[in-house]
């Protein structure tokens, strides 16, 4: 029961705190409704114990203004996503610089994309070429990876280090439908 009271008395000073924070507030600047009020009936008072409701109600539902930053964020911190990486599960057909180039070439007939390998990302692809070592294997790559919050198709090239795949350039990146 003391417990009660404790609950029901923090709650009051609460509600007496925002009554007097609406008091000062009503001092400056009376409603409008209030002044159409008195305009129409001179004799009218607004009410003495308007500011009870707001008393009482405070006094029961404080602890949920309390609670309502906590519940904004969450208790734990969420487990860190692993990041993508491409696994031997993954790996699809083994392919030549050349094939990969000739696989990816983009036909325009508008013009509006480079008649390049990778199109507009051929310059990527050349840096990525730059970065591996010659004479390695190269392979495509599908993986149906999940983000955390979304399912993602992703595919690519990987080259092989050591029958191991190594670096990897993609070139699908998106969100699958929820089933």
């Amino acid at each position: 029961m003391i417990y009660l009271y404790l609950y029901l008395g923090i709650g009051l000073l609460v509600g007496i705190g925002f009554s007097i924070n609406g008091a000062r507030a009503y001092a400056k600047a009376p409603p409008r409704t209030e002044m159409a009020a008195q305009a129409l009936d001179p004799d009218w008072q607004p009410s003495k114990r308007r500011w009870l409701p707001l008393i009482l109600i405070s006094s029961l539902i404080w602890p949920v203004l309390l609670l309502l930053p906590l519940l904004e964020r969450p208790f734990e911190a969420a487990a860190p996503i692993p990041e993508f990486a491409v696994t031997g599960d993954h790996l699809l057909e083994s392919l030549t610089v050349a094939e990969i180039e000739a696989r990816e070439r983009v036909s325009d007939p508008l013009g509006a994309v480079p008649d390049l390998p990778f199109g507009h990302l051929n310059t990527a692809w050349c840096e990525f070429l730059a970065q591996c070592e010659e004479e390695l294997e190269f392979r495509r790559f599908a993986a149906d990876w999940d983000a955390g919050w979304c399912k993602e198709r992703r595919e690519g090239y990987v080259e092989m280090v050591d029958g191991q795949p190594g670096r990897f350039f993609m070139t699908v990146y998106k969100t699958l439908p929820e089933e």
